[in-house]
């Protein structure tokens, strides 16, 4: 059956007056939505929409917080995104009339096209058929209607580890429209398996056919049916906040012009040797940053909360044979197509004021005394004119029940979930740890107002005052910082 896709979910939310203009959603809110969850209810309301919630969840919410309430595992973060499964759930239902089924928003045409282009592989999206004019069988591409857990795993993993590719290929695109499009893919097949891991969270009798992933599984008293474990969600959660970060800016982010100046053919700035001396150990930081796959810092110190100290910890986790990089040579970071890992070091020593950001970092500005989230802003030209695509959603016994019957549940009553509710009540913004590093176990990052924000192997230019993100080479965004600065 063919439907619309609006690119909804990165919509902005100052386009519908009837939704919160500040972007914020309020934590009561969040709480209220899990209990109709937990009842069978619908996760959707009037001030929580799919075009909100995923700009709140991603920027809105501190990463590292942590709960003072002994009881609870789960911080706001967590919470956010466990209502954010179930309301993109029913935003695509909604779209494609959709009741009984979780929606399939990708189609062996997409997956094909993807993986072409991107030189990536996906496990289980591949069925094996005979030939007649062939010797040997031949895979073709067959997207499955839901996934076990060891599957969706792995899904998750090959996508967490190539990511980079996937970035590289969307961004050398000469074609604005082949960019967008490959986007789009990359939007839809993230946003399948989050709908999938959804599937999973609010089940608390998982069948045996998908429980094959024992790691993230335990038993649900009196009935004993099994159920994702804290920790099982806590990892997928983390993982999906930083790739869906990573499409974000890879979708909003400005481009900043070349930074050199058009008499001189000269950058605003020189970089001499003793920069590259001085800026070695930054330069092995930041190459531990590039090396570790998206997710993997924010998954680390959930997993030894309390005790991350350093990059190296995570990095040596998942590669104990690491090698660090070797140090480069002035020679080659002056060359034209220098890679920012080799030339940003140096360029730290020269404007020390730009404070590195990773993955997980919560951005803040100061309003008088107290600190705000500064919630990314988004492109007007997707702001204002949601993209629109088709897509094949499979519904084998397509429902005729109209708009409004969606309003009825479809939904099961979750005792895990409404286990989770119980332990957090009440832990809002007040209760919970202030420090923005809790997990780390260190003092927070001073107040500054530009950052380098290294996330998924790209580097990003934050300005908190205005919410904006910027993309381009650094020595280009830091031209462009600079003439920030003076025009102000």
């Amino acid at each position: 059956m063919l439907g619309v896709h609006n690119d909804f979910y990165l919509a902005s939310p100052m386009t519908n007056k009837n939704k919160n203009i500040h972007g914020v959603i309020s934590f009561p809110d969040i709480m209220t939505a899990l209990e109709r969850i937990s009842a069978g209810g619908l996760a959707t309301s009037p001030s929580i929409t799919a075009s909100t919630i995923l700009r709140h969840w991603l920027w809105g919410c501190d990463a590292n917080e942590v709960c003072d309430r002994g009881k609870c595992d789960f911080h706001q973060m967590h919470l956010v995104a466990m209502v954010c499964t179930r309301v993109f759930t029913e935003a695509y239902q909604d779209i494609n009339n959709l009741v009984d089924a979780d929606p399939l928003i990708i189609d062996e045409e997409d997956i094909s096209c993807f993986t072409d282009n991107c030189s990536i592989f996906l496990p289980h999206f591949y069925g094996c058929v005979e030939s007649s004019n062939a010797p040997k069988s031949k895979n073709i591409i067959r997207i499955p209607k839901g996934v076990s857990l060891q599957q969706l795993r792995d899904l998750v993993h090959a996508l967490q580890t190539q990511w980079p590719k996937i970035q590289h290929t969307i961004s050398k695109q000469t074609s604005e429209t082949e960019k967008t499009h490959l986007l789009q893919i990359a939007d839809r097949l993230t946003t399948q398996l989050f709908i999938w891991f959804g599937s999973y969270l609010f089940d608390d009798n998982i069948q045996e056919w998908q429980a094959d992933d024992n790691e993230f599984l335990d038993h649900t008293p009196p009935t004993h049916g099994l159920h994702l474990t804290d920790m099982g969600i806590k990892f997928y959660i983390n993982i999906f906040f930083v790739l869906f970060r990573l499409l974000f800016l890879q979708r909003h982010a400005i481009e900043v012009p070349e930074g050199r100046d058009i008499s001189s053919g000269c950058y605003p700035f020189t970089i001499e040797s003793f920069h590259l001396e001085a800026g070695v150990d930054e330069f092995h930081t930041l190459g531990m940053f590039f090396d570790i796959p998206a997710g993997c810092l924010l998954e680390y110190k959930h997993s030894y909360s309390g005790y991350y100290n350093n990059v190296s910890q995570c990095v040596y986790r998942h590669f104990p044979s690491y090698k660090r990089r070797m140090p480069v040579l002035l020679e080659d970071v002056l060359h034209p197509c220098a890679s920012d890992l080799s030339v940003l070091p140096a360029l730290k020593q020269i404007y020390p004021e730009i404070e590195f950001a990773f993955e997980d970092h919560y951005f803040q500005r100061q309003a008088g005394s107290v600190s705000i989230p500064v919630l990314m802003r988004q492109r007007q030209s997707f702001s204002h004119t949601p993209i629109k695509e088709t897509m094949i959603v499979r519904n084998t016994n397509p429902s005729n029940k109209n708009k409004d019957s969606l309003q009825v549940s479809t939904n099961h009553k979750s005792e895990n979930i409404q286990a989770c509710i119980t332990a957090c009540s009440g832990s809002g913004p007040g209760e919970t740890s202030n420090s923005s590093d809790g997990m780390a176990g260190r003092k927070s990052m001073r107040t500054t107002d530009w950052f380098w924000f290294v996330i998924g192997g790209n580097i990003y230019l934050i300005c908190t005052l205005d919410g904006m993100a910027y993309s381009g080479t650094c020595r280009d965004l830091l031209a462009f910082y600079l003439f920030k600065n003076r025009s102000e």
